[in-house]
């Protein structure tokens, strides 16, 4: 059975006359008959009958007629979706993020996406930085936020940009700036500016250890420690 073969059934049976439907689907009237025919062989029953050379549906020509336009309507839909697809307006995608990731920038570029393509599927994972990165490249995601590292194998493109600032403690010396330069800093646990491919950062273990006095910490503005805010104080970072 092919789709041609069903058309040619339904033009024949809205016009009842090869000689019109021939004419409409701009082929010959043997072609019609030839494929008529073909489609009663495979289905074992006639589809229509000739009474004082009038066509009508036969009992089974009206059953078939049902299943025909129901097939027809999922072969159209089935040819739309597969357009969609092929031009990046209906699918899946995976999209990964980095947790403590600032949820504006997030927010705001997957609601344009949802706007323009609003029949793809979208699938949101939160990962480390070094997780997200390695489902990247092992194909797991599509596409990921999160901070750029020094590797060619990925490409980025640049969301936005934001100020350093220094976390410490409260109970620190330094809690008590308004501001610091780098030569002032010390005991330095991580610098998000030399964020390894391999490092696994835990950032609320990180956050913990700050509070206790262990060290300090670089990162960047957005950087959230809503529960540990009674322990620690973040301070702007002036060039040298």
């Amino acid at each position: 059975m092919k789709i041609r073969q069903i058309e040619y059934f339904l033009e024949v049976e809205k016009t009842l006359n090869i000689t019109k439907a021939a004419q409409n689907m701009y082929v010959s009237q043997t072609a019609i008959t030839k494929q008529l025919q073909l489609l009663e062989d495979e289905l074992g029953f006639a589809l229509f009958s000739r009474e004082n050379k009038r066509m009508q549906l036969t009992e089974g020509g009206a059953f078939f007629k049902e299943e025909a336009l129901r097939l027809m309507h999922q072969y159209r839909l089935t040819k739309q979706n597969v357009s969609a697809y092929r031009y990046g307006e209906a699918g899946c995608i995976n999209i990964g993020f980095m947790k403590n990731l600032d949820e504006k920038i997030l927010i705001s570029y997957l609601s344009a996406f949802k706007a323009q393509y609003p029949e793809i599927e979208v699938n949101l994972y939160g990962y480390s930085n070094q997780a997200l990165h390695q489902r990247i490249q092992n194909a797991t995601l599509d596409i990921g936020f999160g901070f750029t590292i020094n590797n060619s194998r990925f490409h980025y493109k640049a969301l936005k940009s934001y100020p350093l600032v220094l976390i410490t403690s409260q109970k620190s010396e330094l809690a008590k700036k308004s501001e610091i330069s780098e030569h002032e800093l010390q005991n330095i646990l991580f610098d998000v500016r030399n964020y390894p491919e391999n490092c696994s950062l835990d950032f609320e273990g990180l956050l913990v250890k700050i509070a206790c006095g262990y060290g300090n910490a670089i990162v960047h503005q957005f950087a959230e420690w809503n529960r540990f805010q009674n322990y620690l104080v973040s301070i702007p970072l002036t060039p040298f």
